[in-house]
Protein backbone atom coordinates (compact mmCIF):
# COMPACT_ATOMS: atom_id res chain seq x y z
CA UNK A 1 0.00 0.00 0.00
CA UNK A 2 1.08 3.47 -1.04
CA UNK A 3 1.80 5.36 1.88
CA UNK A 4 -0.14 9.19 2.20
CA UNK A 5 3.40 11.02 2.18
CA UNK A 6 4.30 9.09 -0.77
CA UNK A 7 0.97 9.66 -2.58
CA UNK A 8 0.59 13.68 -1.70
CA UNK A 9 4.18 14.23 -3.17
CA UNK A 10 3.14 12.40 -5.88
CA UNK A 11 -0.44 14.60 -6.41
CA UNK A 12 1.57 17.94 -5.99
CA UNK A 13 4.21 16.85 -8.85
CA UNK A 14 1.23 15.51 -11.36
CA UNK A 15 -0.95 18.91 -10.27
CA UNK A 16 2.41 21.21 -11.03
CA UNK A 17 2.95 18.86 -14.50
CA UNK A 18 -0.41 19.68 -15.58
CA UNK A 19 -0.58 22.86 -14.95
CA UNK A 20 2.08 24.22 -16.45
CA UNK A 21 1.58 22.00 -19.88
CA UNK A 22 -1.32 23.76 -19.65
CA UNK A 23 -0.07 26.91 -19.49
CA UNK A 24 2.10 26.35 -22.54
CA UNK A 25 -0.50 25.55 -24.27
CA UNK A 26 -2.64 28.44 -23.48
CA UNK A 27 0.85 30.11 -25.46
CA UNK A 28 1.13 28.06 -28.17
CA UNK A 29 -2.47 27.52 -28.90
CA UNK A 30 -4.80 29.97 -27.49
CA UNK A 31 -7.82 28.62 -27.59
CA UNK A 32 -9.50 32.26 -26.89
CA UNK A 33 -9.09 35.46 -28.80
CA UNK A 34 -7.05 38.38 -27.55
CA UNK A 35 -5.94 38.75 -24.32
CA UNK A 36 -8.22 35.88 -21.97
CA UNK A 37 -5.67 33.34 -23.56
CA UNK A 38 -2.65 34.50 -22.26
CA UNK A 39 -4.58 35.74 -18.72
CA UNK A 40 -5.22 32.11 -18.49
CA UNK A 41 -1.68 31.27 -19.39
CA UNK A 42 -0.75 33.55 -16.65
CA UNK A 43 -2.70 32.30 -14.22
CA UNK A 44 -1.78 28.83 -14.91
CA UNK A 45 1.86 29.54 -14.26
CA UNK A 46 0.74 31.23 -10.91
CA UNK A 47 -0.76 28.07 -10.16
CA UNK A 48 2.64 26.37 -10.95
CA UNK A 49 4.28 28.30 -8.74
CA UNK A 50 2.20 28.01 -5.85
CA UNK A 51 2.21 24.42 -5.90
CA UNK A 52 5.86 23.83 -6.12
CA UNK A 53 6.36 26.37 -3.17
CA UNK A 54 3.69 24.60 -1.33
CA UNK A 55 5.61 20.87 -2.47
CA UNK A 56 8.73 21.93 -1.24
CA UNK A 57 7.11 23.26 2.37
CA UNK A 58 5.25 19.22 2.39
CA UNK A 59 8.75 17.81 1.68
CA UNK A 60 10.70 19.78 4.95
CA UNK A 61 7.32 19.21 6.79
CA UNK A 62 7.25 15.22 6.56
CA UNK A 63 11.31 15.47 6.80
CA UNK A 64 10.26 16.84 10.41
CA UNK A 65 7.42 14.01 11.01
Amino acid sequence: MISLKTFHLFFIAASVLLTSYYGLFELNTPTSPGITSYTISAFSFLITIGLITYGVKVMKKFKEI
